[in-house]
C-alpha cells in the first residue's frame, strides 16, 4: 500500500454524462435515490477525520458501471490524516479502495458486463494487464468507493468470486491482489520454500493464505505473541516476536539452518527494510509490499548482492493480476480473513479499530 497522500491521488475525476441504460435486474426495476450515503474527509481541530455525509447519485459515463455497493474494506491508506497537508483541503474527498456490490446500470459503450452480476472494483481504473505505463498507476486510482452507488470504468471492474458473500468479496481489490503478487502470483513458491511475512494484517494474512496454498513453508512475524497464536488457525506457521527478538533476521537463520527465507514479504517499509534483505535465501526476493513506518527505507546493497538476491516493489496489481488470483482462490478453495464486519454508520469504531494494533485480517462495513 502506499502513504495517504499517494492513495488520494485521481479521487478527483470527472465523469462522463452519457444517459444509462435502463436499470434493471430480473425484470425488476431499481428505483435509484438522488442522492446517497458517502464515507468522506473532514476537518478536524487538528487534521482530519471521517463523516458520513449526503452526496448526490453519481453521473454514469457511456464506458461505466453502476455499481450498488453492498460491503466495503478498510486499508491503512484510508485513515485520515492527524495533520493538516499544506495548501492541500482534503474537506469532501471520498475514502475508500475495496467494494463488492451489484452492477445496477450501465454505459451505452460496455459491452464486458450485464445489469445484475456481483462484482469488485479494481484498485486502478485501466490498469488492465501486463507492465503499467506510468499514466495506468500514477494519478490513476479508482476514486473512493465507500458509498451506496459508485459509477465505475468498465477497465475497473472485476466479476467477484461466486462462492463469496459481498463482505469477503470487498476484501480483494487490494489486500487480495497485493498479497497475491507479493507472493504466489509472481513468484515460485512450494514445498521446500521458505516465505518470511510480517504483520498479521490484511496483505499479510492474504499472503499467509496463498503461500500455504502452494505448500511453502511459512515464518511470521508480529509482535503480539497473542496474535501469532491466533493466526496459526489460518495456517501453520514459525513465529517470531520482533519485539522480544529485535535481531529478528539472525533468528531467520537461525530457523532456516543459516540459508534464509526464498521470499520476504515486509510491509514495514523504512525500519524493517534492512532486516528483511539480511533474512534473505541465496537467489531470494524481497516483495516490498508498504511502508507502516515510511517509504524512504534503505536496502543494504549487500544483502542482495551477497546473495544474488532480488527487490521487488509491489504495488497492488493488474486486473488481469486480480483474475488469476480468483481463479486460483477457486482451486484451493481459500476464503479471507476477516476481523469484523461492522454497519457503515459504524464507521467511527470501525476507523478505532484500525488505528489499534489488535486487528488480525480485514475490517468490513456492511451498507444495508
Amino acid at each position: 500500500m502506499r502513504s495517504f497522500a499517494l492513495a488520494i491521488l485521481g479521487v478527483v475525476a470527472g465523469l462522463s454524462l452519457a444517459a444509462p441504460r435502463p436499470v434493471s435486474s430480473n425484470g425488476l426495476t431499481e428505483p435509484l435515490p438522488v442522492t446517497i450515503r458517502s464515507l468522506t474527509l473532514k476537518e478536524t481541530a487538528d487534521g482530519y477525520g471521517w463523516a458520513l455525509t449526503r452526496v448526490s447519485m453519481p453521473a454514469l459515463g457511456e464506458h461505466q458501471v453502476l455499481v450498488h455497493v453492498r460491503a466495503i474494506s478498510l486499508n491503512h491508506d484510508d485513515l485520515p490524516p492527524r495533520r493538516r497537508i499544506p495548501n492541500v483541503n482534503l474537506t469532501g474527498v471520498r475514502i475508500g479502495s475495496d467494494a463488492a456490490g451489484d452492477i445496477v446500470a450501465i454505459g451505452k459503450a460496455v459491452t464486458g458486463f450485464h445489469v445484475g452480476e456481483r462484482v469488485t472494483n479494481t484498485y486502478f481504473r485501466n490498469w488492465t494487464e501486463g507492465t503499467p505505463a506510468r499514466a495506468q498507476i500514477h494519478r490513476a486510482k479508482v476514486p473512493g468507493v465507500a458509498a451506496d452507488y459508485i459509477a465505475l470504468d468498465d477497465t475497473a471492474v472485476t466479476v467477484m468470486p461466486a462462492s463469496y458473500s459481498y463482505e469477503e468479496a470487498a476484501t480483494l481489490p487490494t489486500a487480495g491482489v497485493t498479497a497475491w503478487v507479493a507472493t504466489a502470483g509472481r513468484n515460485e513458491l512450494g514445498p521446500g520454500k521458505v516465505v518470511l511475512i510480517e504483520g498479521t494484517g490484511g496483505v499479510s494474512t492474504f499472503a499467509m493464505q496463498f503461500a500455504a496454498a502452494t505448500g511453502a513453508r511459512i515464518i511470521l512475524m508480529s509482535s503480539s505473541d497473542e496474535k501469532l497464536q491466533r493466526t496459526l488457525k489460518i495456517a501453520p506457521h514459525e513465529s517470531i516476536n520482533y519485539r522480544s527478538v529485535p535481531m529478528w533476521s539472525q533468528r531467520v537463520l537461525e530457523q532456516t539452518g543459516g540459508r534464509g527465507a526464498d521470499l520476504v514479504v515486509d510491509v514495514g517499509g523504512k525500519s524493517t527494510l534492512p532486516d528483511a534483505a539480511r533474512s534473505l535465501a541465496p537467489g531470494g526476493t524481497l516483495s516490498i509490499v508498504g511502508g507502516l513506518t515510511g517509504y524512504d527505507g534503505e536496502i543494504p546493497a549487500g544483502s542482495l548482492l551477497g546473495n544474488v538476491a532480488k527487490a521487488q516493489g509491489v504495488f497492488v496489481g493488474s486486473r488481469a493480476d486480480f483474475r488469476k488470483m480468483i481463479a486460483f482462490i477457486r482451486t484451493h478453495g481459500m476464503h479471507p480473513v476477516i476481523d469484523q464486519v461492522l454497519p457503515l454508520e459504524e464507521y467511527e469504531r470501525a476507523m478505532g479499530l484500525m488505528e489499534t494494533d489488535r486487528v488480525v485480517g480485514k475490517i468490513v462495513l456492511r451498507l444495508d
